[in-house]
């Protein structure tokens, strides 16, 4: 069974018995994050803000549900509050990573990736990172970050491989390795999303590429306005390419 699973069941046992503890809820909710179901993580986190709303780990465990739902300024807020409240980050730094890229920060992003990976390898993680190098248009760290994963056959690595191609302007490699490695239905269907990846901002293309959300067609290249302040008040460059990249000679 799921680790995530088994404690899950563990933690209700133990909120049957005291149903207001605010630990025992912010785990709850926590284990739930792990098993993607985000309703049952903010109806746990719900509870315990009702209890202690000024909770330093829930306010982590919420910053994480955040970015799940594509709500990156808002994680990033309460990441910086937990931080301050004395919330060990290392356990967080997968999710803080994530949040700086859906707001175009790759290099922050990748600080926090890096963070994750020293307390452990984590195949997920590198990928992740892989992604926001991509994004950065760091090819040759994107092909050193997954390059253990391929030779290994990971698939999901081999996935990941075709998103950073995408981003990186190989959209015809990319759409090759997605028919190699995909069901032919849902290779078919993204394909034309992988086309268009280069086209996206840098925090649209980690929100496709890490979350799945990828914006309507009149929103392509734009950001909403409060992450497009966040960028520019941070004075972030969004790389634009404008031919694919040549692959490197082997």
């Amino acid at each position: 069974p799921d680790p995530a699973a088994s404690r899950l069941t563990e933690v209700l046992r133990a909120l049957s018995r005291d149903p207001q503890s605010v630990p025992l809820l912010v785990e709850a909710g926590e284990a739930s994050l792990k098993l993607d179901d985000l309703s049952a993580a903010d109806g746990f986190f719900k509870r315990a803000e009702s209890v202690s709303p000024d909770d330093a780990r829930l306010k982590a465990g919420k910053a994480s549900l955040l970015v799940r739902q594509a709500n990156p300024l808002d994680a990033l807020r309460l990441f910086d509050e937990a931080e301050r409240g004395g919330v060990a980050m290392t356990a967080y730094a997968n999710d803080r990573g994530v949040a700086f890229d859906l707001v175009g920060d790759n290099v922050q992003a990748q600080r926090e990736y890096r963070r994750a990976l020293a307390s452990g390898v984590d195949a997920s993680i590198s990928m992740r990172l892989a992604l926001s190098q991509a994004i950065a248009g760091d090819q040759a760290g994107a092909d050193a970050t997954l390059s253990p994963l391929l030779q290994r056959s990971d698939l999901a690595a081999y996935r990941t491989r075709a998103f950073a191609l995408a981003i990186l302007g190989r959209e015809e490699e990319a759409v090759s390795i997605a028919n190699t490695t995909m069901p032919p239905e849902l290779a078919s269907a993204i394909a034309p999303y992988l086309r268009y990846m280069r086209k996206l901002t840098p925090a649209q293309q980690a929100a496709a590429a890490n979350l799945g959300f990828f914006p309507q067609a009149s929103q392509i290249g734009i950001d909403n306005a409060r992450i497009a302040e966040w960028v520019e008040a941070r004075g972030l460059k969004r790389l634009v390419i404008a031919e694919p990249v040549a692959p490197p000679v082997v």
